[in-house]
């Protein structure tokens, strides 16, 4: 297998004698590779959190309202459910539109320059108060419903749905197979195979992704070398640079070229 990209060698590289060690103690432990591909639901962590956070501040600091005969419980600050749903909307944007990071600059020196225009010509706060109703709120029971609800959906997909389809990457093959249905869909030679790691996104890989805190996910492009053979793409894996190493060391471990 050849691969290009960040963190990976070119072909002809000679590992150090620790290396290929420790690689081949590694392959020896467990024998291939296992990786599971995410959908984007993996970065909806932060919404149902930052729920949480919102209902721990409406039990320090609230305001009630009797509707129903039971006692409503709101912050008395609308900047509270304002700035949840700028974060729900943050995250669908983010997590649908693929900006790479001098895109993603870009984009938010656009929207920026947006708000000091119309901020200049009209005035933000004017703008705001053309619609006196303009108040969010939302109360303890919605943070904690939808938390909870979000929070179990998303367990369920990271943990349970998206690792039903498995990558196992061994020293001569590469397959795709399926816990639930079909045992497995695809199987690649690695012999001439390349891998490229396509560009993080800073908002979805490093920021989403917990990049910055050196974990972080990232989308491996996969080409066999069989005539007619499609590429394949394995998107948002997690710990993707300890899976590129990984990978590496298998290769290396196996005395194939990389």
């Amino acid at each position: 297998m050849q691969t290009t990209g960040s963190g990976l060698k070119p072909a002809g590289t000679t590992a150090t004698s620790i290396g290929v060690a420790a690689a081949r103690e590694a392959a020896g432990r467990t024998g291939e590779i296992r990786i599971s591909p995410h959908s984007n639901m993996v970065y909806w962590w932060i919404v149902w959190v930052y729920g949480y956070i919102c209902a721990l501040a409406i039990n320090i600091n609230h305001v009630g309202v009797q509707l129903s005969g039971k006692l409503i419980k709101f912050h008395p600050s609308a900047w509270v459910g304002l700035s949840f749903l700028l974060l729900v909307v943050f995250v669908i944007v983010f997590t649908n539109v693929r900006a790479r990071v001098l895109h993603t600059f870009l984009i938010m020196a656009t929207l920026a320059l947006i708000a000091i225009g119309i901020d200049w010509t009209y005035g933000l706060s004017r703008i705001v108060g053309w619609v006196p109703e303009l108040v969010v709120q939302m109360n303890l029971a919605f943070y904690m419903v939808f938390s909870t609800a979000l929070m179990v959906l998303w367990f369920l997909v990271v943990f349970l749905i998206d690792r039903s389809t498995v990558w196992r990457f061994t020293s001569g093959q590469v397959m795709e197979t399926h816990r639930l249905g079909q045992a497995a869909a695809h199987v690649y030679d690695t012999r001439g195979m390349l891998m490229k790691r396509m560009p993080d996104d800073l908002f979805r890989h490093k920021i989403l992704g917990l990049g910055i805190l050196g974990f972080g996910t990232g989308d491996l492009i996969f080409k066999p070398a069989a005539p007619g053979a499609e590429p394949f793409i394995l998107e948002n894996v997690w710990r993707v640079n300890e899976r590129q190493r990984e990978i590496e060391r298998l290769i290396i471990s196996s005395g194939s070229p990389i």
